[in-house]
């Protein structure tokens, strides 16, 4: 009952709907996307996956790594803009938590943290949404989700 409902109401409308995380569920994911996209002709589906629904009409637009600094890197706060894999960081951040403070020790932190996530942006962005429940010089030594 509830997918008719979904079906009913995005069937007379032209919309984005963006699915999120794909990878975990990319058959289930899949075949949600292309049921939708089959009955509402207004639709169109954005998809976050580390892999590729293959669904009928599919575009993929590679995410690359963003600039990185050397692990030999000055921890100086000037140069941060140079690097936007850190800028990133810190924007978000600052955002997550107002009390984050940008200071050498912070940007040398933040770098490290972009160098494990191997630029990343959405690792990136998540990792730096943790600085609202514990410190930046935590974040480095959390355990991955397994």
């Amino acid at each position: 009952m509830h997918l008719q409902t979904l079906l009913a109401y995005l069937s007379r409308r032209r919309l984005v709907l963006m699915l999120d995380n794909c990878e975990h569920l990319v058959d289930a994911c899949a075949r949600f996307a292309e049921g939708l996209l089959w009955a509402c002709p207004g639709l169109t589906v954005l998809a976050t996956s580390r892999e590729r629904l293959r669904v009928s009409g599919e575009t993929a637009w590679p995410v690359n790594p963003l600039a990185l600094p050397p692990a030999d890197w000055p921890e100086r706060v000037e140069p941060v803009a140079d690097y936007d894999a850190v800028r990133i960081f810190v924007d978000r951040a600052t955002l997550n938590a107002p009390s984050f403070t940008v200071s050498a020790a912070s940007i040398g932190i933040a770098a490290q943290i972009c160098r494990q996530l191997d630029g990343i942006p959405l690792a990136i962005e998540l990792a730096a949404a943790l600085v609202s429940s514990m410190s930046s010089e935590q974040i480095p030594q959390r355990e991955p989700p397994r």
